[in-house]
């Protein structure tokens, strides 16, 4: 990611403070705070609005594996959907006279975890076959390398209704992207990629009256300009700038499912691609078709957070379905140890020595050395004893196998109520090392959330703000306003003030692809080519790169205004947040050169893909005393 700071020139602030609103900064001694953790801030994951297929997941085609629906099979055994349904990804190409019977079949496949594949029986003289267009379209870049990939073989028509199967075959070709497009010819007839206007198009074309069956599809971009650690690169650039100390995955609601055949079990999702068994997505809705072909699995997770820097953070089921889809799915109580060996297993797979079963998976990946796994959640967002009565025997087990793992337990979806009280008693430190809170509130709810952690009980578990967003409604919306970014700002100000309760620390949802979302707001907003960084995640990122290593006692005066201290490096550091409406000067007890970062605007400022109305800016000040703060504004101050 470019550097996003934008530098303004030198500034002076003056003492003059307001008659009507007097507004002060009070910073305690250098040694009157605690030490902050390195883990604070950090980021979560969870595939919703295309984060996963279509986001970070560099694949270009949709359903590269022709498995979408294969959990129907059973209930619709044709999988007879209309050729021209996006369903599908696929439509019929049919060229020259070519025609042809297309099918999906799921005999003798390359691998049985993916069994589905496609049969096109061609009749007719010219070229028949299959089209994708993309996850919402497909951008080949001119001079960018990419690579093809596809599973093939011929079937051979036997007497009757018999058929000979040809052995699989797999092909794979490195090109360069061009105006023209790419036709390479093949056994089968040729594989064409064509422009689509601005975008592209691929199709695998049979010529003649023959049959052939492909599987494994694959059109990715190769180069370092588009791709880092196997990903999307401007959007793991934007994650590696908010230099996390941590990223939370899978999620989120996707850890549960509504039922155990689909519930995110790790396992299924390492090792070669083809073996990796595709599900519906729980975020997918009514004529919106969302699935999760794991091209981004745990390893890979894995491997992001070492490229950015970042401990894992994985959420595991507890032995019960998403109890908002009514009603939840249950084990008995006594047979959650299978759900704790999950855990131990993804234990194993991250830490363990190429000898252990997973351990082995993990080096055949390419990743030898372990993952220094440090800490695993058990259960997301769930609550009620339904909860309790199975997190409980499972950290049991986690603890006695592995006392080096520390544990995430859940509080619920809500910050306070009957169910967060309850979650509260259950949770001990024997639980859980860390307890999870939720919260998606407005404005009012997240400026009083400043103080919320002033008197929480120090001998109870430390909490870690595991989702939260301000959700200021405009207009039905919810946009990524400036607005609630300050308020998350103000918020944060008592995270970082109480951090020796609040540990750690994460908005959500993550990211969303523009006219693919099914949640707001989010934290980094996408196209096919292009993605933006919102007011949300500039608060975030200067919070993170701020971050100072001991607390100072802070004190202030004045309406809407909130503030965290603390040293960093042998300088104070200062996060000043002015919710006011209008600009403020405010009295502090500072003096002498710093560097000043402001983000500020009008309240209702959204960033675009392509125009990014709000950025920090930075400049250089002399303070006597005092400093004037914008209206609506996070300002952090940096002593030289």
């Amino acid at each position: 990611m470019k550097n996003t700071l934008v530098f303004a020139p030198a500034l002076s602030f003056a003492l003059a403070a307001s008659a009507a609103d007097p507004a002060t900064v009070v910073l305690g001694d250098d040694g009157s705070g605690h030490e902050v953790p390195a883990g604070l801030w950090g980021i979560f994951f969870e595939d919703i609005n295309w984060a996963a297929d279509g986001g970070l997941n560099p694949e270009m085609l949709a359903n590269p594996g022709f498995d979408w629906g294969q959990a129907d099979h059973q209930n619709n055994p044709r999988d007879d959907y209309p050729w021209n349904s996006i369903y599908d990804g696929w439509e019929a190409d049919f060229r020259d006279g070519g025609m042809a019977r297309l099918s999906f079949q799921y005999g003798s496949p390359v691998h049985p975890n993916t069994a589905k594949h496609l049969r096109v029986e061609a009749f007719g003289q010219g070229f028949a076959g299959v089209r994708n267009r993309g996850l919402d379209g497909m951008w080949i870049v001119k001079g960018e390398p990419y690579k093809l990939v596809l599973d093939w073989r011929e079937i051979s028509k036997g007497s009757g209704i018999d058929y000979e199967l040809g052995p699989w075959t797999r092909f794979e070709k490195s090109f360069s992207g061009d105006e023209t497009g790419l036709s390479v010819d093949m056994p089968f007839g040729k594989v064409v990629i064509e422009r689509d206007g601005e975008r592209a198009t691929l199709s695998l074309l049979v010529s003649g009256r023959r049959t052939f069956e492909f599987d494994n599809v694959s059109l990715q971009p190769t180069g370092p300009n588009l791709v880092r650690a196997g990903l999307r690169k401007d959007l793991v650039d934007k994650l590696a700038a908010l230099k996390p100390a941590f990223v939370r995955f899978p999620g989120g609601c996707i850890v549960e499912e509504g039922d155990f055949q689909h519930w995110y079990d790790w396992r299924r999702t390492v090792g070669p691609k083809e073996r990796r068994e595709c599900i519906q997505n729980r975020w997918a809705r009514p004529g919106r078709p969302y699935w999760e072909t794991f091209g981004v699995g745990y390893y890979e997770y894995f491997v992001l957070c070492e490229e950015i820097g970042a401990e894992p953070l994985p959420i595991c089921l507890a032995g019960l379905t998403c109890q908002y889809q009514k009603p939840p799915l249950m084990c008995a109580v006594e047979d959650v140890d299978y759900f704790a060996d999950v855990i131990l297993e993804l234990i194993e797979f991250a830490n363990g020595d190429v000898s252990t079963k997973w351990g082995q998976v993990r080096a055949e990946m390419g990743h030898p050395k372990p993952f220094n796994l440090k800490m695993v959640g058990i259960g997301n967002e769930n609550w009620q004893a339904e909860f309790f009565d199975r997190c409980e025997p499972i950290a049991k087990i986690i603890r006695a196998k592995h006392p080096e793992i520390k544990i995430v337990g859940s509080s619920g979806p809500a910050p306070d109520g009957r169910d967060f009280d309850y979650a509260w008693k259950r949770l001990t430190k024997e639980t859980a090392d860390f307890v999870d809170e939720h919260y998606y509130r407005d404005p009012n709810w997240f400026l009083k959330a400043a103080t919320r952690y002033d008197g929480y009980d120090r001998t109870r578990p430390p909490v870690y703000a595991g989702e939260y967003a301000c959700h200021h409604h405009v207009d039905k919306k919810k946009p990524n306003s400036l607005w609630s970014a300050v308020c998350e700002a103000a918020a944060m100000t008592g995270f970082e003030r109480n951090s020796d309760v609040v540990r750690m620390a994460s908005y959500a949802p993550l990211f969303a692809r523009k006219g693919h979302d099914q949640w707001t707001p989010n934290l980094i907003w996408f196209d096919g080519t292009a993605s933006s960084a919102t007011p949300n995640y500039y608060v975030q990122q200067l919070f993170s790169l701020n971050r100072p290593d001991r607390t100072i006692s802070v004190k202030t005066s004045g309406e809407l205004l909130y503030a965290s201290a603390g040293i960093k490096g042998g300088q104070r550091i200062v996060k000043l947040v002015n919710a006011a409406d209008s600009p403020r000067e405010v009295a502090i007890n500072l003096s002498g050169k710093a560097k000043v970062t402001t983000l500020a605007g009008n309240k209702l400022d959204v960033n675009e893909i392509g125009r990014e109305n709000c950025q920090p800016v930075v400049s250089d000040a002399e303070l006597a005393g005092a400093i004037t703060l914008p209206a609506c504004s996070l300002t952090v101050v940096e002593m030289r």
